[in-house]
């Protein structure tokens, strides 16, 4: 008995496996170069005021108290950064020359100041400044 080999259709390759490999390559890549916000590590080390005169804050300066657990204050006022960002939008509108003084405690992680700074910037408060942690006023 004589068998007749079918040699007319030609074999392929299949392309699923590798259009499976291409697409899990892709994201691969994808998810590897996945850009993100740069996280800045700054050592700065405030520092600790002891000056033999203790001057009253003024009152044309707005202080924004940052504790060494991240908190915020507004004038004295425990605050959350959302309602920092709103009243940070109210000074800007009405008196974008207001100076804005940062009161820092030493232990503060300082990626704390960098929000409250790069929110100074972003509604264009330009007069920030940064002085070290005053308790007295700040637990008010």
């Amino acid at each position: 008995m004589r068998l007749k080999l079918d040699t007319d259709e030609d074999e392929e390759i299949s392309m699923g496996p590798l259009i499976d490999c291409v697409f899990l390559l892709l994201i691969f890549f994808l998810v590897a170069t996945m850009l993100k916000k740069d996280d800045y590590d700054i050592d700065i080390n405030p520092p600790i005021s002891e000056s033999a005169v203790k001057m009253p804050p003024r009152d044309d300066v707005l202080v924004i108290g940052i504790d060494n657990e991240g908190g915020f204050y507004w004038q004295g006022n425990a605050t959350t950064l959302n309602q920092l960002h709103d009243r940070l939008r109210d000074v800007a509108a009405s008196q974008p020359d207001r100076s804005i003084r940062l009161d820092v405690d030493q232990q503060t992680p300082f990626h704390r100041v960098v929000e409250v700074m790069n929110a100074c910037q972003f509604r264009g408060l330009k007069d920030v400044g940064i002085r070290t942690y005053d308790k007295h006023y700040n637990s008010r």
